[in-house]
């Protein structure tokens, strides 16, 4: 067995500014090695902060003729917190190819956003294109439902000597992800592998349900190779609970606030919560859950949570990260989230957890960090990964 650790992450969040010591290789990187668009690229250099745009409660709700209306069909509990903790999200902005040829804009694809958070962890490992051997990909949104956006990504990032494999267990997917290329590397099999994953809520966001303040656009990449002995991967575990995968679906529907017109249809794929009874379970054993998974992973490594030293998971909603961290023991200074920002970006929030904590100077060196999530199937994973001097000279920013 060989040791193996990530080394570097990349965080495509729209309108985040790009450290300025970074920039101009990023620039450069996405100019001559990738097939990013152009248009994309133009604005991360006019501006230095990644291509898309800041919501606020009032752009996506407030301002809107319907808000009144969608107030008042809120859960009467929901209604004197409507936002539920969510102060603001990410979005992408609209595909330049989409906005010059079509009356019907459409918001950035999915691969594009793929392409841009690999080429950041690219750049922030210091590696080039053909260091890469194996692309791990998860797109909660893919460009088509067939074929998945796995060989795309690795074409648009131009990878030589890539293959490509698509990955899914919904929000718990990146996760899934490092264990898997964990595993790839531990083996042999593989030396180098590039994880990237991406939720962009914006191409299937019913702003007039409810939940649909909580959801934003991220896009997120991170690099597993060999690593000195000491440091990376230590442990893990996952777990599935298949009798409630009904609870949360892509659906095919009209937006819950529409009123039919004559020879006008606006239905589309939604997130949808299609078993309101199936939701409540999942909120109910939401800390078991996590509790059983956390623990099974550190058993087989006959650690207890005091291995832990910091904490990072998914964020479904404002309260699931602190119910878990709670349930697992773990202090608040221990534990790093960022609901108020990005809110629920799926599969990408246990990672951008991470790449934050990292970036912020949370964390050091050596730190045991559990990485956790549950994912809509129902899945559950998680990591245990003692961080690489690699990963904190890569990411921290101070």
């Amino acid at each position: 067995m060989y040791p193996s650790g990530l080394i570097a992450l990349g965080g495509y969040l729209p309108a985040k500014p790009v450290s300025p010591a970074r920039l101009p290789a990023l620039i450069n990187f996405l100019k001559q090695e990738t097939l990013l668009p152009g248009e994309y690229v133009a604005a991360l250099q006019q501006t230095g902060c990644l291509p898309g745009s800041m919501e606020t409660n009032y752009e996506g709700w407030e301002r809107h003729p319907w808000f009144q209306t969608w107030l008042e069909r809120l859960p009467p509990q929901k209604r004197a917190d409507p936002f539920q903790g969510a102060v603001e999200r990410r979005r992408v902005p609209l595909d330049p190819l989409s906005e010059r040829t079509s009356v019907k804009p459409y918001p950035m694809l999915p691969s594009d956003a793929e392409t841009l958070a690999g080429a950041l962890a690219l750049v922030n490992a210091g590696l080039g294109r053909a260091d890469i051997d194996l692309i791990l990909v998860h797109s909660q949104v893919p460009d088509l439902p067939l074929p998945d956006n796995a060989s795309l990504v690795q074409h648009k990032l131009q990878l030589p000597n890539a293959g490509a494999y698509s990955i899914d267990t919904c929000c718990s997917t990146f996760v899934t992800m490092l264990e898997v290329a964990h595993s790839f590397v531990r083996s042999g099999m593989k030396r180098t592998v590039l994880i990237v994953s991406s939720y962009l809520d914006s191409h299937v966001l019913d702003r007039t349900e409810y939940f649909s303040v909580d959801t934003g656009d991220a896009a997120l990449a991170g690099v597993v190779t060999r690593v000195e002995d000491g440091y990376g991967y230590i442990t893990s575990h996952s777990t599935s609970h298949g009798n409630r995968h009904n609870a949360i679906t892509l659906e095919r529907r009209a937006p819950a606030l529409y009123r039919p017109a004559p020879g006008v249809s606006y239905s589309q794929e939604f997130v949808t919560f299609s078993d309101l009874e199936m939701c409540k379970e999942i909120a109910t054993n939401a800390q078991r859950d996590m509790v059983e998974v956390v623990t099974l992973a550190l058993e087989k490594a006959e650690l207890d949570m005091c291995a832990v030293d910091f904490l990072v998971t998914h964020q479904p909603v404002a309260w699931a990260g602190h119910a878990w961290r709670e349930a697992l023991g773990v202090p608040p200074e221990n534990f790093y989230e960022s609901f108020s920002r990005y809110g629920n970006i799926a599969t990408c929030s246990a990672g951008v957890n991470l790449l934050e904590a990292v970036e912020e100077g949370h964390l050091k060196a050596g730190d045991q960090v559990l990485i956790a999530s549950s994912g809509a199937g129902e899945n559950h994973i998680a990591v245990l990964e003692r961080l690489t001097p690699m990963l904190i000279a890569n990411n921290c920013l101070v």
